[in-house]
C-alpha cells in the first residue's frame, strides 16, 4: 500500500492508495527522439510549397556567378570561391551554390524551427548549400565535418534517388527530407542518379553540445543567421 500526500484547502492530507505507481508510457515525441538517437536519422514529410522558386533562384544564382567569374560555387551573398560541403565525394561534376540567398533564408526562418521540433533539440545553424547532380552522379560514402552535427537533405527537384544511412537504404524525393547526424553516420549514394536532382543541404550544431566553435560556419555567417 502506498501513502500519497495531497493538498486540500491548503492542508496536506495523507491518502492511502492501493496498488503501485503506474509505469510511465513514453509519448510519441519521446519515442521518436529515442529512435533518432538510436538510428542517427529521421525521415520527415516536408512541402514548403515554393520548391519551384527555390530551383529558379538557384539556377539564376548559378547563371549570375558564372557570368561574373564565380564558377557557380558562390551564392548571391556567399563568401569565397570554395564550397564547404563534401564536393570531393561527388563522383561526377555538379553545380554547387554555397549560401544561395533564398535557400539561406528558408534555412534561417523555417527549416531550423522545423528540425528543432522534430528532434527536440535546440540548434544553431552553420551554413546551407544547394547542389545540382546530373544523371549518373554518385556520392562516395563519408561523414561530414563538425559543422554538420545535425544535417538535413531536402530534394527540391528531380526523381527519387537512393541514399545509404549507415546500413540502411533510404530514398530522397520531393515532399520528404532526411535529418541525420552528419558527422557520425556514414552516408552516400552508390546507385547512380536516375536523372537531374537538386537538393538543399543544411547544417546545425547543438546549442549545448561540444561543437559550438563551428556555429555559423566558424562565425562567418553569424550576422546573417542572427539577422544583423
Amino acid at each position: 500500500m502506498l501513502m500519497v500526500a495531497q493538498l486540500v484547502e491548503h492542508q496536506v492530507v495523507i491518502l492511502k492508495v492501493e496498488g503501485s505507481i503506474p509505469f510511465h508510457q513514453p509519448n510519441n515525441k519521446e519515442w521518436m527522439n529515442k529512435e533518432f538517437e538510436k538510428r542517427g536519422y529521421k525521415v520527415i514529410n516536408i512541402n514548403l510549397g515554393y520548391e519551384d522558386l527555390l530551383v529558379k533562384t538557384f539556377e539564376e544564382a548559378v547563371r549570375y556567378n558564372k557570368a561574373h567569374g564565380g564558377g557557380g560555387t558562390r551564392g548571391a551573398r556567399g563568401r569565397g570561391t570554395g564550397e564547404p560541403g563534401p564536393a570531393n565525394f561527388v563522383t561526377t561534376p555538379s553545380l554547387n551554390m554555397y549560401m544561395e540567398y533564398l535557400a539561406s533564408i528558408v534555412h534561417r526562418e523555417y527549416l531550423t524551427s522545423i528540425v528543432e521540433k522534430e528532434i527536440d533539440l535546440k540548434l544553431i545553424p552553420t551554413y546551407c548549400y544547394t547542389r545540382k547532380y546530373f544523371q549518373g552522379s554518385g556520392l562516395t560514402s563519408h561523414i561530414d565535418r563538425p559543422h554538420n552535427e545535425i544535417s538535413l537533405t531536402y530534394c527540391i527537384s528531380g526523381p527519387e534517388w537512393e541514399i545509404s544511412m549507415g546500413e540502411n537504404i533510404l530514398t530522397t524525393k520531393m515532399g520528404k527530407a532526411i535529418i541525420y547526424k552528419g558527422c557520425e553516420i556514414l552516408h552516400g549514394r552508390s546507385k547512380p542518379s536516375p536523372g537531374t536532382v537538386i537538393l538543399i543541404f543544411c547544417g546545425w550544431v547543438i546549442s549545448d553540445g561540444t561543437k559550438l566553435s563551428s556555429a555559423y560556419d566558424d562565425g562567418e555567417n553569424k550576422d546573417f543567421y542572427l539577422g544583423d
